[in-house]
């Protein structure tokens, strides 16, 4: 009787240790997938980046500055928030300076709202009426004004 319930026991316990070994293997797997979809937008965004300088050139463009961190602020409720944005590139054509975004797809259009308020934080926070949207897809540079 003890040896059969000390079976019983052993049996449970090797169950239970399975569970937790598939479960943490479960939990490493979904972080490797991740960590590999995270890495493919990455190498995307670069070779998009890439493209951006290629056609800016193209266009009399001249690329001065790449990834330029800013900082912007806000209040909330009287208190000063800090925050920073990271636009793709500062570039000049004609004595003029411009903030330059780059975006692929659905994205690249003035009619998403997310990369509409992008732009206008751009504007504001670079004091500029004028900032351009660079479509990877179709290959074309937007000016956009606000």
């Amino acid at each position: 009787m003890i040896n059969l319930d000390l079976n019983n026991l052993i049996h449970k316990i090797t169950l239970i240790v399975l569970i937790v070994l598939l479960l943490y293997l479960g939990w490493k797997l979904r972080n490797t997938y991740k960590s590999f979809i995270f890495y493919l937008y990455k190498k995307r965004g670069r070779k998009s980046e890439r493209k951006a300088i290629k056609l800016l050139i193209k266009k009399g463009y001249k690329v001065i500055n790449q990834q330029l961190t800013t900082k912007g602020y806000l209040y909330e409720n009287g208190n000063k928030v800090d925050y920073k944005v990271r636009p793709d590139f500062m570039v000049v054509k004609d004595k003029v300076t411009y903030v330059a975004e780059i975006k692929t797809g659905l994205s690249a259009s003035i009619e998403t709202i997310s990369t509409r308020r992008q732009l206008l934080e751009y504007s504001k926070l670079f004091n500029s009426s004028k900032v351009i949207l660079v479509d990877i897809s179709k290959k074309e540079i937007k000016v956009i004004e606000f």
